[in-house]
């Protein structure tokens, strides 16, 4: 494997995940996960569970929560939504990543292709991006709301490398959670892995080629 400086200089796209990489808003999906469990009955709070979720699209998260809770009426659309709500509610808790938005402008201004692949809602993406300014640094977005088989499957990085013209070998996926690193790794891209959810072990087990604490470490 080559260094790190050297998978970067070679990198025609990166492709971002949005959640833990961009934003520090894991926490946040947490805290709606578990306030819209409240409102099915008992809040969930086992904490495996609620990592399980992470990187996952939201319709997966939905039809779970449906058989952890077989009394609810909602459908799963109607789950997500409602998830949508509450996280909305709470974005005014969402962070930049420290270094993100840096490392975002000075790849892009080397004329790298950058693509984002996101577990989350269309909505959610877009509120992202409004409201700290990262839509002209990315020439293609994938969401939830676009594929079949979300994270680990590859589907979510290849479609991504697809949108922007490249072979997935051409690209690098900086990812934060388990789930997105083995679709990056799956994809057949170089996944360099943030410490900002998992820690070092479960990244390295997930398949990251590379693994950082925060983007001081590849800018």
């Amino acid at each position: 494997m080559s260094s790190l400086t050297q998978v970067l200089e070679n990198a025609r796209g990166i492709l971002f995940d949005m959640d833990g990489v961009l934003i520090d808003s894991e926490p946040i999906h947490e805290k709606a996960i578990v306030a819209l469990t409240a409102e099915l009955g008992d809040p969930l709070t086992e904490h495996a569970t609620l990592n399980s979720f992470k990187g996952a699209p939201e319709r997966d998260m939905a039809e779970r929560l449906r058989k952890l809770y077989p009394s609810t009426t909602l459908t799963a659309e109607e789950l997500v939504l409602r998830k949508i709500d509450l996280y909305a509610e709470l974005f005014k808790e969402v962070t930049l990543i420290p270094g993100a938005k840096d490392f975002v402008e000075q790849s892009y201004a080397k004329s790298r292709r950058h693509g984002l692949t996101t577990s989350a809602s269309r909505s959610t993406q877009q509120l992202t991006f409004e409201t700290f300014g990262f839509s002209r640094y990315f020439d293609a977005i994938v969401t939830g709301e676009d594929i079949s088989r979300g994270k680990p499957d590859p589907q979510p990085y290849l479609l991504t490398a697809t949108k922007l013209g490249l072979d997935p070998q051409d690209c690098i996926v900086i990812e934060d959670s388990i789930n997105g690193v083995r679709s990056g790794n799956a994809a057949g891209c170089t996944v360099i892995a943030l410490t900002t959810t998992f820690p070092v072990g479960a990244l390295q087990a997930a398949g990251a080629h590379f693994i950082v604490d925060g983007f001081d470490e590849i800018s």
